[in-house]
C-alpha cells in the first residue's frame, strides 16, 4: 500500500505546493460543510491522512477548537514542513504533523475521527487502506473521506470542446500514473469492508466563473504536463501551449458558460459500537 513519491502524478515541487494551496481555497467550502455534517465538533481528536499543504488540517483544527487536537500525516517531508509552518502562522497550536505512511501509521491512542481529501485515489488498494485506518478509530468514531469523480466533471464540460479535451487529457494522465479517478464505489466498498455503519454518500461539483477559478484547469494541466508527455498523451491536439490559457477563457466567454472542477465524492460513517 506504500505510495512511492516518484509514482505520485503531481510531484512535490514548490510550484506544486502553491498550486495545491490555490486549489484548496475553492474546495474548502464543500469540505467544511461535509465535515460538519459528518459530525466533526469541538474537543475531538482527529487524524488527517495525506495532509499535503495542511488545508484540511486547518479546517479541522478550527472545527475541533482549542480543546481538540489534529494529528496530520503525509509521506512528503517538504509538505509536512510547509503545513506545519502554515498552522503556526495562523496561531493553530492544536495541530501536530508527522511524516508517516497510511499503511503503517499507528498511535498509542485511538482517534475520535479520521478525515482525508483526495488521498486514497493515489493508493493501489484504497479499500484495504480504509480497513487499516478503521483500526485507529475508537468505537463510535467517525470516518469522513472525500475523493474524486472525474466522470461528473467531464459530463459538465462536454459542451465546451477545448475544456473537454484538456479535462480528458488530465484524466488520462492521472489514470496512466496509477490514480483511481472514479472513487464512489471504492469508498462505499471500503466502508462496508471496514464494517462501519452504512455510509452516507454525497457528491459536490465545484463551479465558478472568477478568473482564479477558471484558471484551475490550466494550472492542473501545467502541473502534469511533463507526465503527460512521458506517457505519450496527445498534448499537440490542444494547440499552441502559449495561447491555451486565453483560448480556454475565450471558449467560456463565447458559450457564456461557467467553469467546473473535479467533483468531490464524500462518504462518512461511524465505527460500530459492539
Amino acid at each position: 500500500m506504500t505510495l512511492k513519491q516518484s509514482d505520485y502524478v503531481l510531484g512535490h515541487t514548490p510550484i506544486e505546493q502553491q498550486r495545491l494551496i490555490r486549489q484548496a481555497r475553492f474546495l474548502a467550502p464543500a469540505t467544511e460543510h461535509f465535515l460538519q455534517d459528518a459530525g466533526i465538533v469541538s474537543g475531538m481528536r482527529v487524524l488527517d491522512i495525506g495532509c499535503g499543504m495542511g488545508d484540511v488540517t486547518l479546517l479541522v483544527a478550527q472545527l475541533v477548537g482549542p480543546a481538540g487536537r489534529v494529528v496530520s500525516i503525509d509521506l512528503d517531508e517538504a509538505s509536512i514542513d510547509t503545513a506545519s509552518k502554515r498552522a503556526s502562522a495562523v496561531g493553530l497550536d492544536n495541530t501536530t504533523f508527522h511524516r508517516a505512511d497510511i499503511s503503517t501509521f499507528s498511535d498509542a491512542k485511538l482517534f475520535d475521527a479520521i478525515v482525508g481529501r483526495l488521498v486514497l485515489e493515489f493508493l493501489p488498494d484504497p479499500i484495504a487502506a480504509i480497513r487499516q485506518l478503521s483500526r485507529l478509530l475508537r468505537p463510535g468514531g467517525i470516518m469522513a473521506l472525500q475523493e474524486p469523480s472525474w466522470k461528473v466533471w467531464l459530463a459538465y464540460t462536454s459542451h465546451l470542446p477545448l475544456r473537454m479535451a484538456v479535462t480528458t487529457l488530465l484524466r488520462d494522465t492521472f489514470v496512466a500514473g496509477g490514480a483511481n479517478t472514479e472513487m464512489e464505489l471504492p469508498l462505499h466498498q471500503g466502508f462496508i469492508a471496514a464494517e462501519l455503519t452504512p455510509p452516507q454518500l454525497r457528491l459536490e461539483l465545484p463551479i465558478g466563473d472568477s478568473p482564479e477559478f477558471r484558471g484551475l484547469l490550466h494550472d492542473l494541466l501545467l502541473a502534469v504536463w511533463t507526465r503527460a508527455e512521458a506517457h505519450g498523451l496527445p498534448l499537440n491536439k490542444l494547440g499552441d501551449p502559449a495561447t491555451l490559457a486565453s483560448r480556454l477563457n475565450d471558449e467560456l466567454d463565447t458559450h457564456r458558460a461557467f467553469a467546473s472542477f473535479v467533483a468531490l465524492v464524500g462518504a462518512f460513517a461511524r465505527k460500530r459500537v459492539d
